[in-house]
Protein backbone atom coordinates (compact mmCIF):
# COMPACT_ATOMS: atom_id res chain seq x y z
CA UNK A 1 0.00 0.00 0.00
CA UNK A 2 2.77 2.12 0.66
CA UNK A 3 4.25 1.68 -2.73
CA UNK A 4 1.30 2.58 -4.48
CA UNK A 5 1.08 5.66 -2.39
CA UNK A 6 4.25 6.61 -3.68
CA UNK A 7 3.57 6.20 -7.14
CA UNK A 8 0.58 7.63 -6.93
CA UNK A 9 2.14 10.92 -5.41
CA UNK A 10 4.99 10.95 -7.86
CA UNK A 11 2.03 10.78 -10.80
CA UNK A 12 -0.13 13.58 -8.91
CA UNK A 13 3.35 15.87 -8.36
CA UNK A 14 4.31 15.51 -12.74
CA UNK A 15 0.96 16.24 -13.40
CA UNK A 16 0.81 19.05 -11.50
CA UNK A 17 4.01 20.85 -11.85
CA UNK A 18 4.19 19.83 -15.59
CA UNK A 19 1.65 20.38 -18.53
CA UNK A 20 -1.47 18.36 -20.05
CA UNK A 21 -2.02 18.55 -23.69
CA UNK A 22 -4.85 17.34 -25.17
CA UNK A 23 -5.21 17.62 -29.16
CA UNK A 24 -7.69 17.32 -31.52
CA UNK A 25 -6.50 16.39 -35.05
CA UNK A 26 -8.51 15.83 -38.31
CA UNK A 27 -7.38 15.22 -41.90
CA UNK A 28 -3.95 13.11 -40.71
CA UNK A 29 -2.86 9.64 -40.76
CA UNK A 30 -2.31 7.76 -37.69
CA UNK A 31 1.21 6.58 -37.04
CA UNK A 32 2.36 10.44 -38.17
CA UNK A 33 4.58 12.56 -35.82
CA UNK A 34 4.71 16.28 -34.93
CA UNK A 35 6.96 17.77 -32.69
CA UNK A 36 7.79 20.84 -29.70
CA UNK A 37 11.08 21.74 -29.82
CA UNK A 38 12.97 24.61 -28.40
CA UNK A 39 13.29 27.85 -29.68
CA UNK A 40 16.66 26.51 -30.83
CA UNK A 41 14.53 24.05 -33.29
CA UNK A 42 16.07 21.30 -30.49
CA UNK A 43 13.39 18.35 -30.76
CA UNK A 44 11.98 17.97 -27.21
CA UNK A 45 8.90 16.02 -27.59
CA UNK A 46 8.52 13.99 -30.66
CA UNK A 47 4.73 12.90 -30.84
CA UNK A 48 3.27 10.32 -32.35
CA UNK A 49 -0.67 10.01 -33.52
CA UNK A 50 -1.80 7.05 -32.30
CA UNK A 51 -5.68 8.00 -32.76
CA UNK A 52 -7.25 11.68 -33.65
CA UNK A 53 -7.95 12.47 -29.69
CA UNK A 54 -5.10 11.90 -27.54
CA UNK A 55 -3.44 13.33 -24.23
CA UNK A 56 0.33 14.13 -23.84
CA UNK A 57 1.73 14.73 -20.60
CA UNK A 58 5.41 16.69 -20.47
CA UNK A 59 7.50 18.72 -17.78
CA UNK A 60 8.56 21.40 -19.37
CA UNK A 61 10.41 24.86 -17.88
CA UNK A 62 8.43 27.74 -18.14
CA UNK A 63 9.04 29.93 -21.50
CA UNK A 64 8.31 29.18 -25.36
CA UNK A 65 8.28 26.20 -27.35
CA UNK A 66 7.80 25.63 -30.88
CA UNK A 67 4.99 22.82 -32.21
CA UNK A 68 6.12 21.62 -35.67
CA UNK A 69 3.92 19.95 -38.03
CA UNK A 70 5.99 19.12 -40.96
CA UNK A 71 7.47 22.22 -41.88
CA UNK A 72 4.77 24.29 -40.06
CA UNK A 73 5.61 25.73 -36.81
CA UNK A 74 3.59 27.93 -34.44
CA UNK A 75 5.07 29.58 -31.40
CA UNK A 76 3.67 28.83 -27.97
CA UNK A 77 4.26 29.97 -24.28
CA UNK A 78 4.50 27.15 -21.70
CA UNK A 79 4.03 27.23 -18.25
CA UNK A 80 3.88 24.68 -15.23
CA UNK A 81 0.19 23.36 -14.71
CA UNK A 82 -0.77 24.30 -17.77
CA UNK A 83 -4.04 22.04 -19.01
CA UNK A 84 -5.47 22.86 -22.24
CA UNK A 85 -6.65 20.82 -25.75
CA UNK A 86 -4.96 22.11 -29.50
CA UNK A 87 -7.22 21.43 -32.59
CA UNK A 88 -6.47 21.86 -35.99
CA UNK A 89 -6.71 20.20 -39.46
CA UNK A 90 -3.72 18.87 -40.84
CA UNK A 91 -4.96 20.07 -44.19
CA UNK A 92 -5.03 23.25 -43.02
CA UNK A 93 -2.59 23.52 -40.19
CA UNK A 94 -2.01 27.13 -39.55
CA UNK A 95 -5.71 28.49 -40.09
CA UNK A 96 -7.61 25.69 -38.25
CA UNK A 97 -4.99 25.79 -34.97
CA UNK A 98 -6.97 26.54 -31.94
CA UNK A 99 -6.35 26.37 -27.95
CA UNK A 100 -9.33 25.59 -25.51
CA UNK A 101 -9.19 24.62 -21.88
CA UNK A 102 -8.60 25.76 -17.97
CA UNK A 103 -5.54 26.88 -17.80
CA UNK A 104 -2.81 28.17 -20.74
CA UNK A 105 -5.51 28.26 -23.48
CA UNK A 106 -6.08 32.22 -23.64
CA UNK A 107 -2.04 33.00 -23.43
CA UNK A 108 -1.42 30.86 -26.60
CA UNK A 109 -4.56 31.92 -28.87
CA UNK A 110 -2.75 35.58 -28.00
CA UNK A 111 0.07 34.27 -29.60
CA UNK A 112 -1.35 32.60 -32.24
CA UNK A 113 -3.37 35.48 -32.83
CA UNK A 114 0.13 37.18 -33.79
CA UNK A 115 0.53 35.55 -37.10
CA UNK A 116 -3.08 36.31 -37.90
CA UNK A 117 -2.44 39.02 -40.50
CA UNK A 118 0.87 37.30 -41.81
CA UNK A 119 -1.28 34.76 -43.32
CA UNK A 120 -1.77 34.44 -46.79
CA UNK A 121 -4.70 32.39 -48.69
CA UNK A 122 -3.21 29.20 -48.27
CA UNK A 123 -2.86 29.51 -44.77
CA UNK A 124 0.95 30.10 -45.07
CA UNK A 125 2.87 32.65 -42.82
CA UNK A 126 4.23 34.97 -45.07
CA UNK A 127 7.71 36.97 -44.45
CA UNK A 128 6.14 40.46 -44.42
CA UNK A 129 2.76 42.21 -43.49
CA UNK A 130 0.76 43.81 -46.55
CA UNK A 131 2.10 45.61 -49.28
CA UNK A 132 -0.06 48.86 -47.86
CA UNK A 133 2.00 48.49 -44.40
CA UNK A 134 5.04 49.81 -45.89
CA UNK A 135 3.99 52.59 -48.43
CA UNK A 136 5.20 56.19 -47.57
CA UNK A 137 8.54 56.61 -45.79
CA UNK A 138 10.04 55.75 -43.01
CA UNK A 139 8.47 57.95 -40.62
CA UNK A 140 4.80 57.16 -41.69
CA UNK A 141 6.18 53.26 -41.55
CA UNK A 142 6.77 54.17 -37.95
CA UNK A 143 3.53 55.84 -37.26
CA UNK A 144 2.02 52.37 -38.36
CA UNK A 145 4.09 49.85 -36.75
CA UNK A 146 3.71 51.67 -33.70
CA UNK A 147 0.08 51.25 -33.97
CA UNK A 148 0.63 47.41 -34.80
CA UNK A 149 2.38 46.87 -31.67
CA UNK A 150 0.06 48.91 -29.32
CA UNK A 151 -2.65 46.60 -30.28
CA UNK A 152 -0.61 43.45 -29.27
CA UNK A 153 0.57 45.67 -25.41
CA UNK A 154 -2.95 46.55 -25.30
CA UNK A 155 -4.17 42.73 -25.15
CA UNK A 156 -0.89 41.48 -22.98
CA UNK A 157 -1.66 43.70 -20.24
CA UNK A 158 -5.34 43.67 -20.78
CA UNK A 159 -5.94 40.24 -20.45
CA UNK A 160 -4.83 39.12 -17.52
CA UNK A 161 -2.16 37.29 -18.25
CA UNK A 162 0.42 36.18 -15.02
CA UNK A 163 3.21 38.82 -13.93
CA UNK A 164 6.13 36.32 -15.58
CA UNK A 165 4.66 35.73 -18.95
CA UNK A 166 3.95 39.76 -19.41
CA UNK A 167 7.02 40.36 -18.77
CA UNK A 168 9.00 37.93 -20.77
CA UNK A 169 6.55 38.27 -24.00
CA UNK A 170 7.05 42.33 -23.42
CA UNK A 171 10.65 42.08 -24.47
CA UNK A 172 10.03 39.34 -27.45
CA UNK A 173 7.44 41.81 -28.89
CA UNK A 174 10.31 44.66 -28.50
CA UNK A 175 12.82 42.40 -30.33
CA UNK A 176 9.79 41.80 -33.26
CA UNK A 177 9.79 45.76 -33.06
CA UNK A 178 13.14 46.10 -33.99
CA UNK A 179 12.77 43.13 -36.73
CA UNK A 180 9.99 45.23 -38.44
CA UNK A 181 12.46 47.94 -38.16
CA UNK A 182 15.11 45.92 -39.83
CA UNK A 183 13.00 44.52 -42.38
CA UNK A 184 11.76 47.80 -43.55
CA UNK A 185 14.02 47.85 -46.85
CA UNK A 186 13.94 44.43 -47.92
CA UNK A 187 10.19 45.08 -47.88
CA UNK A 188 10.20 47.74 -50.26
CA UNK A 189 12.19 45.69 -52.16
CA UNK A 190 10.23 42.44 -52.12
CA UNK A 191 6.69 44.94 -53.21
CA UNK A 192 9.24 46.61 -55.86
CA UNK A 193 8.50 50.55 -54.66
CA UNK A 194 9.50 52.88 -56.36
CA UNK A 195 10.32 55.16 -53.99
CA UNK A 196 13.63 55.23 -52.14
CA UNK A 197 14.08 52.95 -50.00
CA UNK A 198 17.39 53.52 -48.43
CA UNK A 199 16.40 54.63 -44.52
CA UNK A 200 18.46 57.09 -42.17
CA UNK A 201 20.94 56.28 -38.96
CA UNK A 202 17.54 57.47 -36.91
CA UNK A 203 15.85 55.06 -38.28
CA UNK A 204 18.11 52.50 -37.30
CA UNK A 205 19.47 54.06 -34.03
CA UNK A 206 17.10 51.47 -31.84
CA UNK A 207 19.03 48.74 -32.85
CA UNK A 208 22.78 50.32 -31.93
CA UNK A 209 22.52 48.53 -28.37
CA UNK A 210 21.92 45.54 -29.43
CA UNK A 211 24.31 42.78 -29.30
CA UNK A 212 23.49 40.23 -31.85
CA UNK A 213 25.40 37.37 -30.76
CA UNK A 214 23.72 36.30 -27.47
CA UNK A 215 23.45 32.76 -26.94
CA UNK A 216 20.65 33.39 -24.14
CA UNK A 217 18.29 35.48 -25.45
CA UNK A 218 18.65 32.96 -28.71
CA UNK A 219 17.28 30.26 -26.57
CA UNK A 220 14.87 32.26 -25.30
CA UNK A 221 13.39 34.59 -27.66
CA UNK A 222 11.61 33.89 -30.91
CA UNK A 223 12.00 37.43 -32.29
CA UNK A 224 15.35 37.71 -31.29
CA UNK A 225 16.62 34.91 -33.46
CA UNK A 226 14.96 36.21 -36.33
CA UNK A 227 16.57 40.01 -35.69
CA UNK A 228 20.29 38.75 -35.33
CA UNK A 229 19.90 36.08 -38.38
CA UNK A 230 18.51 39.01 -40.70
CA UNK A 231 21.21 41.01 -39.10
CA UNK A 232 24.14 38.91 -40.15
CA UNK A 233 22.26 38.36 -43.47
CA UNK A 234 22.14 42.00 -44.31
CA UNK A 235 25.99 42.24 -43.56
CA UNK A 236 26.90 39.44 -45.89
CA UNK A 237 24.43 41.24 -48.49
CA UNK A 238 26.33 44.56 -48.44
CA UNK A 239 29.99 43.11 -49.63
CA UNK A 240 31.23 40.94 -52.39
CA UNK A 241 34.21 40.23 -50.67
CA UNK A 242 34.46 36.40 -50.20
CA UNK A 243 36.75 36.59 -47.13
CA UNK A 244 34.64 39.17 -45.36
CA UNK A 245 31.62 37.25 -45.79
CA UNK A 246 33.01 34.34 -44.56
CA UNK A 247 34.10 35.55 -41.72
CA UNK A 248 30.66 36.91 -40.84
CA UNK A 249 29.49 33.40 -40.80
CA UNK A 250 32.55 32.53 -38.83
CA UNK A 251 32.31 35.06 -36.33
CA UNK A 252 29.19 34.10 -34.88
CA UNK A 253 29.29 32.06 -31.96
CA UNK A 254 25.54 31.06 -30.95
CA UNK A 255 24.73 28.32 -32.75
CA UNK A 256 21.24 28.61 -33.34
CA UNK A 257 22.24 32.25 -35.01
CA UNK A 258 24.27 30.91 -37.44
CA UNK A 259 21.86 27.88 -38.38
CA UNK A 260 19.43 30.17 -39.10
CA UNK A 261 21.84 31.99 -40.95
CA UNK A 262 22.96 29.28 -43.14
CA UNK A 263 18.88 28.24 -43.64
CA UNK A 264 18.39 32.02 -44.56
CA UNK A 265 21.53 31.92 -47.29
CA UNK A 266 20.16 28.65 -48.86
CA UNK A 267 17.19 30.08 -49.01
CA UNK A 268 18.02 33.48 -51.12
CA UNK A 269 20.97 31.71 -53.45
CA UNK A 270 20.02 33.91 -56.58
CA UNK A 271 20.20 33.22 -59.92
CA UNK A 272 21.65 36.64 -61.04
CA UNK A 273 25.04 35.99 -58.72
CA UNK A 274 26.69 32.36 -59.65
CA UNK A 275 30.06 33.67 -57.74
CA UNK A 276 27.46 34.67 -54.69
CA UNK A 277 25.64 31.29 -55.03
CA UNK A 278 28.80 29.33 -54.94
CA UNK A 279 30.59 31.39 -51.38
CA UNK A 280 26.46 30.40 -50.03
CA UNK A 281 26.98 27.09 -51.12
CA UNK A 282 30.61 27.01 -49.29
CA UNK A 283 29.89 28.41 -46.40
CA UNK A 284 26.94 26.02 -45.50
CA UNK A 285 29.26 23.14 -46.69
CA UNK A 286 32.05 24.78 -44.08
CA UNK A 287 29.78 25.34 -41.22
CA UNK A 288 26.34 23.35 -41.29
CA UNK A 289 26.01 20.15 -39.40
CA UNK A 290 22.86 19.73 -41.11
CA UNK A 291 23.48 16.78 -43.83
CA UNK A 292 19.92 17.77 -45.79
CA UNK A 293 20.66 21.16 -45.81
CA UNK A 294 24.06 20.78 -47.23
CA UNK A 295 22.88 18.32 -49.68
CA UNK A 296 19.78 20.71 -50.19
CA UNK A 297 22.29 23.57 -51.07
CA UNK A 298 24.47 21.35 -53.39
CA UNK A 299 21.46 19.94 -55.42
CA UNK A 300 19.78 23.87 -55.48
CA UNK A 301 23.11 25.05 -57.06
CA UNK A 302 23.40 22.67 -59.56
CA UNK A 303 19.82 23.25 -60.77
CA UNK A 304 20.19 27.29 -60.74
CA UNK A 305 23.52 26.88 -62.89
CA UNK A 306 21.53 24.43 -65.13
CA UNK A 307 18.84 26.97 -65.99
CA UNK A 308 21.18 29.38 -66.14
CA UNK A 309 23.50 27.57 -68.29
CA UNK A 310 20.54 27.31 -71.08
CA UNK A 311 19.55 30.63 -70.61
CA UNK A 312 23.05 32.00 -71.16
CA UNK A 313 23.71 29.49 -74.34
CA UNK A 314 20.45 31.75 -76.06
CA UNK A 315 20.10 34.78 -74.23
CA UNK A 316 23.33 36.46 -75.50
CA UNK A 317 23.62 37.78 -78.96
CA UNK A 318 27.18 38.07 -80.59
CA UNK A 319 28.46 39.45 -84.47
CA UNK A 320 30.98 37.48 -86.39
CA UNK A 321 33.28 39.43 -88.73
CA UNK A 322 30.26 40.30 -90.95
CA UNK A 323 28.44 41.57 -88.15
CA UNK A 324 26.21 39.00 -88.42
CA UNK A 325 24.28 37.69 -85.13
CA UNK A 326 25.75 34.23 -83.78
CA UNK A 327 24.39 32.29 -80.64
CA UNK A 328 26.74 29.67 -78.71
CA UNK A 329 23.22 27.72 -78.44
CA UNK A 330 23.97 26.92 -82.18
CA UNK A 331 26.87 24.84 -80.83
CA UNK A 332 24.95 23.14 -77.95
CA UNK A 333 26.00 19.27 -77.93
CA UNK A 334 29.66 20.47 -77.94
CA UNK A 335 32.06 21.34 -75.50
CA UNK A 336 32.40 24.74 -76.07
CA UNK A 337 36.09 26.44 -75.16
CA UNK A 338 35.98 30.00 -74.66
CA UNK A 339 38.83 32.29 -74.80
CA UNK A 340 37.51 35.92 -73.43
CA UNK A 341 39.96 38.43 -74.47
CA UNK A 342 39.89 42.17 -75.55
CA UNK A 343 41.69 44.30 -78.48
CA UNK A 344 43.28 46.55 -75.94
CA UNK A 345 44.94 43.51 -74.41
CA UNK A 346 48.05 42.83 -75.63
CA UNK A 347 48.95 39.70 -73.42
CA UNK A 348 45.17 38.44 -74.79
CA UNK A 349 46.51 38.91 -78.51
CA UNK A 350 49.80 37.16 -78.16
CA UNK A 351 48.09 34.08 -76.91
CA UNK A 352 46.27 33.82 -80.18
CA UNK A 353 48.81 31.22 -81.59
CA UNK A 354 48.91 29.18 -78.66
CA UNK A 355 44.57 28.79 -78.99
CA UNK A 356 45.37 27.16 -82.19
CA UNK A 357 47.95 24.67 -81.25
CA UNK A 358 45.63 23.59 -78.86
CA UNK A 359 42.46 23.41 -81.26
CA UNK A 360 44.87 21.51 -83.81
CA UNK A 361 45.07 18.51 -81.00
CA UNK A 362 41.63 18.47 -80.39
CA UNK A 363 40.06 18.69 -84.50
CA UNK A 364 38.28 15.18 -84.25
CA UNK A 365 36.58 15.73 -80.84
CA UNK A 366 33.02 17.38 -80.52
CA UNK A 367 35.17 20.68 -79.08
CA UNK A 368 34.67 23.98 -80.68
CA UNK A 369 37.03 26.37 -79.92
CA UNK A 370 35.50 30.31 -79.77
CA UNK A 371 37.12 33.76 -79.41
CA UNK A 372 34.77 36.26 -77.21
CA UNK A 373 35.95 39.76 -77.68
CA UNK A 374 34.08 42.12 -74.82
CA UNK A 375 35.78 45.05 -76.64
CA UNK A 376 32.84 48.25 -76.38
CA UNK A 377 30.53 48.48 -78.98
CA UNK A 378 32.30 51.20 -80.95
CA UNK A 379 35.68 48.81 -81.34
CA UNK A 380 33.81 46.70 -83.48
CA UNK A 381 36.20 47.29 -86.49
CA UNK A 382 39.31 47.92 -84.53
CA UNK A 383 38.54 43.66 -83.50
CA UNK A 384 37.44 42.91 -86.61
CA UNK A 385 40.58 44.03 -88.01
CA UNK A 386 42.49 42.27 -85.71
CA UNK A 387 40.51 39.41 -86.11
CA UNK A 388 40.92 39.57 -90.36
CA UNK A 389 45.15 40.53 -89.67
CA UNK A 390 45.99 37.30 -87.95
CA UNK A 391 44.03 35.00 -89.72
CA UNK A 392 42.09 33.36 -86.65
CA UNK A 393 39.08 33.22 -88.31
CA UNK A 394 39.96 30.33 -90.81
CA UNK A 395 40.47 28.44 -87.73
CA UNK A 396 39.13 29.24 -84.51
CA UNK A 397 35.48 30.65 -84.41
CA UNK A 398 36.19 34.60 -83.62
CA UNK A 399 32.73 36.41 -82.44
CA UNK A 400 31.93 39.98 -80.51
CA UNK A 401 30.40 40.10 -77.88
CA UNK A 402 26.86 42.34 -78.82
CA UNK A 403 25.71 43.38 -75.08
CA UNK A 404 26.95 44.90 -72.12
CA UNK A 405 30.10 44.16 -70.86
CA UNK A 406 29.30 43.68 -67.39
CA UNK A 407 26.35 41.04 -67.93
CA UNK A 408 28.81 38.40 -69.51
CA UNK A 409 31.34 38.83 -66.97
CA UNK A 410 28.99 38.19 -64.53
CA UNK A 411 27.46 35.16 -66.18
CA UNK A 412 30.62 33.29 -66.61
CA UNK A 413 32.62 34.76 -63.64
CA UNK A 414 35.30 36.37 -64.95
CA UNK A 415 37.59 38.34 -62.75
CA UNK A 416 40.08 38.97 -65.64
CA UNK A 417 41.47 38.76 -69.47
CA UNK A 418 42.17 36.56 -70.98
CA UNK A 419 40.19 34.44 -69.46
CA UNK A 420 39.42 30.71 -70.34
CA UNK A 421 36.05 29.02 -69.97
CA UNK A 422 35.58 25.16 -70.80
CA UNK A 423 31.23 24.49 -71.19
CA UNK A 424 29.56 21.58 -70.65
CA UNK A 425 27.65 19.90 -73.20
CA UNK A 426 24.91 21.50 -71.74
CA UNK A 427 26.44 24.44 -71.83
CA UNK A 428 27.58 24.73 -67.96
CA UNK A 429 30.77 26.37 -66.98
CA UNK A 430 32.67 23.39 -65.80
CA UNK A 431 34.98 23.38 -62.87
CA UNK A 432 38.58 23.34 -64.86
CA UNK A 433 40.71 25.41 -63.78
CA UNK A 434 43.00 26.22 -66.85
CA UNK A 435 46.07 29.06 -65.94
CA UNK A 436 48.07 28.33 -69.61
CA UNK A 437 46.94 27.53 -73.03
CA UNK A 438 50.27 26.06 -74.20
CA UNK A 439 50.72 23.22 -71.70
CA UNK A 440 50.37 19.60 -71.18
CA UNK A 441 48.07 20.19 -68.10
CA UNK A 442 45.81 21.76 -70.00
CA UNK A 443 45.72 19.29 -72.73
CA UNK A 444 45.53 16.76 -70.04
CA UNK A 445 42.49 18.24 -68.81
CA UNK A 446 40.83 18.30 -71.86
CA UNK A 447 41.08 15.06 -73.31
CA UNK A 448 39.90 13.70 -69.92
CA UNK A 449 36.49 15.06 -71.05
CA UNK A 450 36.72 12.38 -74.20
CA UNK A 451 37.62 9.74 -71.98
CA UNK A 452 35.34 6.56 -72.12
Amino acid sequence: MKRISILLFLCLVNFVYGQRLSFNITNDSIDSEFYLTKINNEILETITIEALNFNVDINFEDGYYFLQKEDEKVLLYLKKNDEFSISFDADNFQKSLSFTGKRGAGRNTYMHSKNTELLDKDGNVKSFHPKEFYEGNENQYLSRLDQYYKGFYGTLFGSGFDEGFVNEESKNLQYGYYLDILKFEKAKKHYEFTDSIQVSDAFLAPLNSIHFDNQLFSDTYESYNKLAVLKWQKDIEATNDYPVMEGIVASIRTEAIQKGLLERLYETMSKDEPSRMRAYLDFIKAYSKDNRLIAKAKTRLAEIRQEEAVKNLSRFSYLNTNGEEVKLADFKGNYIFLYIWASFCKDCVNEFKNIEKLRDNFEDKNIIFVGVSVDKKEDFEKWSGIVKDSELKKTALQLFFDGTRSKIVKAYDISSIPALIVLSLKGERMEIDIKEVDSKKTQRQLRKLFDD
